[in-house]
């Protein structure tokens, strides 16, 4: 079976779309060619039944009429100008038309007739939509090579002393002993603020997010729900402010509702997440970094009985696959943002951020999070673990040696296996606290162990040659 004959097998999806009869006078195949050529590219077989995948073919005069007529009609209808590819195959005996139409970068793409708030399509799953004013927005930034977050939003004000002092402050706690904390001359060559005609310092949308200035729909609402559906209310509580300020209350509202056991093991008193805050963390500030500030809705956290769920307003960004994302592929849609919580020692690196929280949920022995790719947002969920689970778990962590030795063993054999290994990482892996693995950490670092090479966010941990 060829390739094509399993992609008629498995449907119509984001890529991939089927009509029944070539395009003589219906132009509704225009909407899709521009879907496509809005997103990730696509092709559209001419000869192929959509409701049952059959395959009937496609009968014309004369191909090379066939194949001039639909693109004179794609360069008559669409704009900017798109350049497709027509392709006849033949499959189970019967000839199919394929038009390829390629990604194409100077978006949006719509129908010249319609205009572009009313001709502008995307591909959403197998269907094809008409864009919301936000996705219109985003597709001409995509197209203009500008992102969200370095814009001067229009009217804005200059930044103020206090704002600067703040952010400043803010970044400094994150420096090295000894360094002084950033300048507005720093910010200004980070790209969060930029110099105005009259040489005054105006703020990015990236500096008002940080600073908490008002911000329309930039908040967290976290809600506590009773049983497993949004009917019943606990607590609920809107968080706002700088996006650090939402960042942390949103984790301090997660440890308020989840369960925390404590483990006694001969003299050492260990505390155990119900789940691993350090993977809650990475969700969180991907929420907040990937976000789509240009739709009108807000972060939500929801805690219930069987689950924690984090959505955030916004699909993927630029034209990434659900399959990429999975496997650490990532795309920027706020590159500032990104720099701003890297500066700020919450996130280690960019991009890898949802290997990292899979990584965290393996070491912590529960189930992989699932997540939900919606045309508008994406949801990740976290399964709580029942009440037996967790004392199944706590049971077999109590039975786990702590002697000094296999303990100091175990973080050699985490640093081989992962020179970039944090030592939060390392004590939820272990199952023991940070401040006893920062102790044999410090150890094994007298003893010329391991050593640290490069800076504290970027560096890696080196095992000497004679303890390999």
């Amino acid at each position: 079976m060829s390739a094509m004959e399993k992609d008629i097998r498995r449907g119509e999806s984001d890529v991939l779309e089927f009509k029944r009869e070539l395009p003589v006078k219906d132009r509704q195949f225009l909407k899709t060619v521009v879907a496509f050529a809005n997103g990730k590219g696509g092709r559209i077989l001419f000869g192929v039944d959509n409701s049952t995948r059959r395959v009937l073919g496609v009968e014309t005069e004369s191909r090379w009429k066939m194949q001039d007529r639909i693109t004179d009609m794609i360069s008559n209808s669409c704009s900017p100008q798109i350049y497709p590819n027509c392709d006849w195959v033949e499959i189970e005996g019967k000839p199919l038309l394929v038009l390829s139409i390629p990604a194409a970068s100077n978006c949006p793409y719509y129908i010249r007739k319609e205009g572009v708030q009313k001709g502008t399509y995307v591909r959403v799953g197998a269907t094809t939509r008409r864009a919301e004013p936000e996705k219109i927005r985003e597709l001409e930034m995509y197209g203009e090579q500008v992102t969200y977050d370095s814009i001067i939003p229009r009217g804005a004000e200059p930044v103020t002393a206090d704002e600067v002092n703040y952010l400043c402050k803010l970044l400094g706690e994150t420096q090295k002993e000894g360094d002084r904390n950033p300048t507005i001359t720093q910010l200004l060559n980070w790209g969060f603020v930029k110099r105005g005609e009259e040489g005054e310092y105006l703020p990015t949308n990236a500096f008002l997010l940080l600073v908490g200035r008002h911000f329309p729909f930039s908040c967290v609402q976290c809600a506590r729900f009773r049983g497993n559906t949004q009917v019943e209310f606990i607590d609920r509580k809107s968080l706002e402010g700088s996006l650090y300020e939402q960042y942390r209350d949103t984790l301090n509202f997660l440890r308020l509702y989840l369960k925390r056991a404590t483990i006694i093991r001969g003299a050492l008193r260990e505390d155990q997440d119900e789940l691993p805050m350090a993977a809650l963390r990475e969700a969180i500030a991907n929420a907040i970094i990937h976000r789509n500030y240009l739709v009108h809705g807000m972060i939500k956290v929801s805690v219930f009985d069987d689950r924690v769920e984090i959505s955030s307003p916004g699909t993927l960004y630029a034209n990434l696959s659900e399959d990429e994302m999975m496997r650490g592929i990532s795309r920027l849609r706020n590159p500032l943002l990104a720099e701003g919580f890297h500066k700020l020692g919450i996130i280690e690196r960019w991009g890898g951020g949802v290997r990292r929280i899979f990584d965290l949920c393996r070491e912590g022995g529960i189930s992989l999070p699932i997540y939900h790719i919606g045309a508008d947002s994406i949801t990740v969920v976290f399964r709580r673990q029942s009440a037996d689970a967790v004392d199944r778990r706590k049971s077999r962590k109590e039975k786990i040696s702590v002697s000094p030795e296999r303990l100091r063993d175990s973080i050699i054999r985490l640093i081989q296996k992962n020179p970039r290994t944090t030592r939060a990482a390392m004590a939820t892996s272990l199952h023991v606290s940070p401040s006893n693995v920062q102790y044999h950490v410090d150890r094994l670092r007298q003893e010329g162990i391991i050593s640290r090479r490069g800076d504290r966010r970027n560096g890696v941990w080196v095992v000497s040659r004679k303890k390999r």
